[in-house]
């Protein structure tokens, strides 16, 4: 897989050429996106363009989450306070990580915290809105320090699952998001084969693992 776009606003610019923490969870993120290979046994990302919408999404998803967990230790289903106490609706942040660690200033030691939040985006363009409100709400209300959108481009999101949104249809909205730190990321298969087999729509043909979930990162250190 490659990252063929890209759209950070000045803000995640700045962050990232000040904060080495945030730096090195972005550059985790693009890692993550371009880990995926398909068929397995092969080098690189070929999909298969025989027609619109033969492939599944799912499972790349899960290819880049689980490199995200198992490498770098982020976590899955984070919910944000402002959506869970005190709105009680809406769902939590796909991907998290947190840095925690001590700075000294004045001879005295501060606690000082870094928040990431992740959203890989395989549903429709309504579906790619609300996780763009959820991570600028969760910006806004200082829960998290920078957000990150994954999605397909165009041209791949063509053939993947039907109605799967992409770069180029979130894109003219990005301006929104400025003011905040946030980077829209859009991803593309390195080649496209019709002779390869077709990605499995849903989990179909994944393996079984446990996810990391923040909730029960949370509940084994109370």
């Amino acid at each position: 897989m490659k990252i063929d776009k890209e759209f950070m606003t000045d803000e995640a610019k700045d962050l990232l050429a000040k904060d080495t923490l945030l730096k090195k969870a972005y550059e985790e993120v693009k890692k993550s996106i371009c880990s995926p290979i398909w068929p397995i046994e092969s080098e690189i990302f070929s999909i298969n363009n025989t027609e619109k919408n033969c492939n599944g999404v799912v499972p790349i998803k899960e290819l880049c989450y689980s490199m995200l967990e198992d490498t770098y230790n982020w976590f899955r289903e984070k919910p944000l306070d402002v959506l869970k106490l005190e709105k009680k609706k809406g769902g939590p942040i796909d991907v998290y990580k947190e840095f925690v660690f001590e700075q000294s200033k004045d001879s005295n030691l501060y606690t000082v915290i870094r928040r990431v939040g992740m959203e890989f985006e395989t549903g429709n363009i309504s579906s790619a809105h609300r996780s763009m409100n959820k991570l600028l709400l969760g910006l806004g209300r200082e829960e998290i320090n920078l957000a990150i959108i994954l999605m397909p481009i165009k041209e791949l999101a063509y053939y993947l699952t039907d109605r799967v949104t992409n770069f180029e249809e979130l894109e003219p909205y990005f301006e929104i998001a400025e003011g905040q730190p946030f980077i829209f990321i859009g991803f593309n298969a390195d080649a496209y084969n019709p002779n390869v087999p077709l990605i499995p729509k849903g989990k179909d043909g994944m393996s079984n693992r446990s996810i990391k979930r923040w909730k029960d990162h949370v509940d084994k250190n109370l």
